[in-house]
């Protein structure tokens, strides 16, 4: 395994917006049993690189789990990997956005905290593109169907807003069918075929 992971300051900006963030995820966690959120856990993509994100999100039943995690860290890729950064740290958000699309997590979202700009990056045929906002100005996850996220309410810390956008993601058809796939040892795939909940929305 490398020993030269660079290590990204937690600085306190960082902290409390983490902090908020967390309240948020840390929500869709207890309503959606089979699903690790961890903060500050290594995640072993191969004997070569390594990082340390903020926080990882994975799925750790059924026909959708991507990574194994151990004692000191995942290993593989997760399903969501977060990180707050300062806008000074761009390339280390460039160098993890590289690897981690390569090696297949789903989704990889930053939020600058200096600026308060959030890059949520969707895997698609291969490679990450940027998601943007709906009309309402929600993001919604596909590697976590119901985790929603309010853009403008992470900008104003209003953690409790963010927190009912959960509250109504956990309700959707997409976080069920999640549910079903960790339930079942089939995911229904014999009812729904071959969905996939990056198919959801």
């Amino acid at each position: 395994m490398a020993s030269d992971e660079v290590v990204v300051p937690m600085n306190l900006p960082k902290s409390v917006l983490l902090t908020d963030l967390c309240t948020e995820i840390n929500r869709y966690r207890y309503g959606t049993p089979g699903v690790y959120v961890c903060l500050l856990m290594p995640v072993v993509l191969d004997e070569q690189t390594r990082f340390t994100p903020s926080l990882v999100a994975a799925v750790n039943h059924g026909r959708l789990k991507q990574c194994e995690p151990r004692q000191d860290g995942f290993y593989g890729a997760p399903n969501f990997v977060f990180d707050v950064f300062d806008r000074s740290e761009f390339a280390e958000y460039e160098a993890r956005r590289g690897a981690f699309a390569s090696a297949g997590v789903c989704e990889y979202v930053v939020v600058f905290t200096d600026t308060q700009e959030c890059l949520w990056n969707r895997l698609e045929e291969g490679a990450f593109e940027l998601c943007h906002p709906d009309g309402d100005g929600v993001l919604k996850s596909k590697a976590l169907p119901g985790l929603w996220f309010r853009t403008s309410s992470a900008e104003d810390s209003e953690c409790w807003s963010l927190v009912g956008m959960v509250e109504r993601g956990l309700t959707r058809l997409g976080h069920h069918m999640l549910m079903e796939t960790i339930f079942h040892p089939d995911g229904r795939k014999a009812e729904w075929g071959d969905w996939m909940p990056f198919d959801a929305g």
